[in-house]
């Protein structure tokens, strides 16, 4: 299994597909490389498409800590591209993922060609810290069974309800699977995130896109970023929620492949 070496912990990532360009796709919250699946063969298509799992994902090495800021996951994943030798990337940051990118492109502009963010956050507001401390809640009443049915009104749309909720067993073994010590120090580093007062730094061409039923990151959040980020462009997709890779994962490759056109 492919490994590096970053920081004196074992950061988990794996490459594949054929393409010229590098598509680099950065996890959300709770997510690790294999919930791409859905997308990748299609990606995989035309890109060299390169995943990792950050710190508190997957099978990267964990340290203890009060919470794993968002600066420090974006200057690991640097230093992954500087060791495999790759000098920039069209980076696509989903969730989690997208403010870890924001964060990338202002640190690390000249490895971002292209910058793609998904169903994420300019900044961590009340709402969001209330949603994050109801989840902890329902971990001390219900444990990871309960915290999971809590968190599915905010992740999905209604549709997805009614013609894919034979996925739910496996999301929620999935889920299990990252222990909530783990969780509350990655949303640790979710609370500080306040990109608004430097979004206009980020130069590369940018492409936002949310799900108009997305109840975690709304659309208002998603319009923050469009109007702080100089020429950014916004797609909402019609019937969508929050884990666009899971519901929407071929109107999400349409949009990668369609900004990558541009």
């Amino acid at each position: 299994m492919p490994f590096m070496t970053i920081q004196q912990r074992q950061v988990y990532y794996e490459i594949s597909g054929q393409g010229s360009q590098t598509l680099l796709l950065f996890n959300g919250l709770t997510m690790s490389t294999l919930a791409w699946g859905l997308m990748t063969p299609q990606l995989e298509q035309r890109f060299r498409v390169l995943r990792l799992d950050f710190q508190g994902q997957g099978q990267s090495e964990q340290t203890a800590a009060d919470y794993y800021p968002l600066p420090q996951q974006a200057d690991d994943a640097a230093a992954l591209l500087a060791q495999l030798g790759i000098d920039s990337v069209y980076l696509v940051g989903l969730s989690y993922g997208g403010m870890v990118a924001q964060h990338f492109a202002r640190r690390h502009p000249q490895r971002v060609q292209r910058l793609l963010l998904a169903s994420t956050l300019a900044w961590s507001d009340a709402v969001n810290e209330q949603i994050a401390a109801s989840w902890g809640n329902a971990e001390q009443a219900g444990g990871d069974n309960l915290r999971f049915d809590i968190s599915l009104p905010w992740l999905f749309s209604s549709r997805f309800f009614t013609t894919a909720s034979a996925m739910l067993p496996d999301l929620r073994r999935i889920s299990a699977l990252t222990s909530w010590q783990t969780i509350q120090r990655i949303i640790g580093g979710v609370l500080q995130h306040d990109a608004r007062s430097w979004l206009h730094e980020l130069a590369m061409p940018t492409h936002i896109i949310v799900g108009d039923e997305d109840r975690l990151t709304p659309p208002y959040q998603a319009k923050l970023l469009q109007q702080g980020i100089p020429g950014a462009t916004l797609d909402i997709l019609p019937g969508a929620g929050h884990a666009i890779h899971l519901e929407a994962p071929q109107a999400f490759c349409q949009q990668i492949f369609r900004f990558a056109d541009r």
